[in-house]
């Protein structure tokens, strides 16, 4: 199979560059990492040899991660009430405590000028 020509692009030095062939001549080789994979996506031993596909990984992957919900037993121990054990309507919600009342300020808030005023009284 030919490399597939992609779009080439210009450099700043002038030079035309084919993305498209360049990945594909090296899809083999060890990408750069810790993941331990190739540069196309499959999983690679220490050696470079292939243990597993990029295509087996994506098909575990979405066998694990489906969008369609699973409905199952529920467990036991879950302490989950089942529909003949269901005592919603039993239920009262708590009412709140009030809260003790504050007992009202003994000094006057009469503004600046009675402020002055008792100023002008504590001096005499």
């Amino acid at each position: 199979m030919a490399p597939k020509r992609g779009k080439t692009y210009r450099t700043a030095n002038g030079k035309q560059v084919d993305f498209g062939a360049l990945l594909l001549a090296h899809e083999k080789a060890p990408a750069l990492g810790n993941m331990n994979v190739n540069a196309r996506g499959d999983q690679i031993d220490a050696e470079g040899n292939i243990t597993k596909s990029r295509e087996d990984l994506m098909r575990e992957y979405n066998e694990l991660n489906t969008m369609v919900p699973q409905d199952g037993e529920v467990p036991e121990g879950t302490n989950v009430a089942q529909a003949d054990e269901d005592d919603w309507q039993d239920w009262t919600p708590p009412v709140p405590e009030k809260p003790a009342e504050q007992p009202a300020p003994t000094h006057s808030t009469g503004g600046l000028a009675a402020a002055i005023k008792k100023a002008e009284n504590t001096e005499k």
